[in-house]
């Protein structure tokens, strides 16, 4: 039985069923959220809010730089050939966010299985779970979880960075290949939590937009544009609201799916291609590289050929969890064709 446990335990035996002062002020905090839109339309919307954050520090461990960060507690959407809407709990008191990214380029590197957040006070076990890779319009790629806090108080939170599942390319080749653990100390204070910016859209949310991002020190996961990809880049259309840029170069086939409005790469997707003269008929990879950032690539046997049609397959619903704005999006399948 963790601290955690033994407190609710005791409460219970104590105060005959009373909600917790912790628990009362995370239900005071959440109240102002707006509802979820009723009409909300089948792509990137305005959401109904934005929330501004507060960083708890940064870690270099090995490879790799962890950024950690908390919140209000967010409702989000995970994705399991459906969305699902994953709702704010009473004890929940902040969201916990981390990025990762490589110390020497700060490209964004985006895990995609479900690193752990371990959270412990004075040696006691606090709160752990996985945390869900997602997106969000003010920051892009990131990983995040509700956590449940003991109130004000000094926490260590250790944060999992796992070896990276998406092939490394470029001066990444080898790269992000080991395990580590990243360990942060804080203080927390309901009141400065409160202090975090919130700010309501009522007059434009569900508007076919997005916030912009946010202004921060920390990179984000934005996608090359278009002009900064090698070879001669197009631009292939939009699949479920994503755009899907397509460029040949190095013998090897790269498309670079990104979110409209504010150019976020969009990993996690299941895609596949066909080059017609190239005789490519094959899945893509998920790759990383330090100029291309988050994409997917394929080799090729022959060089395409000038005005060959090239086509994008997504072939199911992107995979990553989503803030409010992206949870309509990057949920279709279809196939779209350009000449290169």
């Amino acid at each position: 039985m963790n601290r955690r446990t033994f407190l609710r335990v005791s409460a219970v035996g104590a105060a005959g069923g009373l909600a917790g002062c912790g628990e009362l002020f995370a239900r005071q905090s959440t109240a102002r959220i707006p509802p979820v839109l009723d009409d909300r339309p089948d792509g990137v919307y305005r959401p109904t809010h934005i929330e501004g954050m507060k960083m708890i520090g940064t870690q270099t461990v090995g490879d790799r730089t962890v950024g950690l960060f908390y919140s209000f507690p967010h409702r989000f959407w995970t994705v399991s050939g459906e969305t699902n809407l994953a709702e704010i709990q009473d004890a929940q008191t902040v969201h916990l966010m981390a990025s990762i990214w490589d110390r020497e380029t700060e490209t964004v590197v985006p895990v995609l299985r479900q690193p752990r957040f371990a959270v412990s006070q004075d040696g006691d076990s606090i709160d752990e779970k996985r945390a869900w890779p997602m997106l969000s319009q003010n920051m892009g790629f990131h990983f995040g979880e509700n956590i449940d806090l003991d109130g004000d108080g000094t926490y260590t939170v250790e944060v999992e960075v796992p070896p990276i599942d998406i092939e490394t390319v470029g001066a990444f080749d080898g790269r992000f290949e080991s395990a580590h653990t990243a360990e942060f100390t804080f203080e927390y204070a309901e009141s400065e939590r409160e202090d975090i910016p919130f700010e309501e859209f009522p007059d434009t949310a569900g508007e076919r937009a997005a916030v912009d991002p946010m202004e921060t020190a920390m990179p984000l996961s934005y996608a090359p544009a278009i002009e900064e990809l090698p070879g001669s880049p197009v631009t292939v259309g939009r699949v479920g609201d994503a755009e899907f840029v397509a460029t040949v170069a190095d013998g090897a086939l790269i498309v670079s799916p990104r979110t409209p409005y504010n150019r976020f790469a969009i990993p996690g997707f299941p895609l596949s291609a066909t080059v017609e003269s190239a005789g490519f008929d094959d899945v893509l990879a998920g790759a990383i590289g330090p100029s291309l950032g988050a994409h997917y690539r394929a080799g090729l046997d022959n060089t395409p050929e000038s005005g060959d049609t090239v086509t994008v397959t997504v072939d199911g619903p992107n995979s990553l969890s989503r803030h409010e704005g992206y949870e309509t999006a990057f949920l279709e399948g279809g196939s779209i064709s350009t000449t290169l």
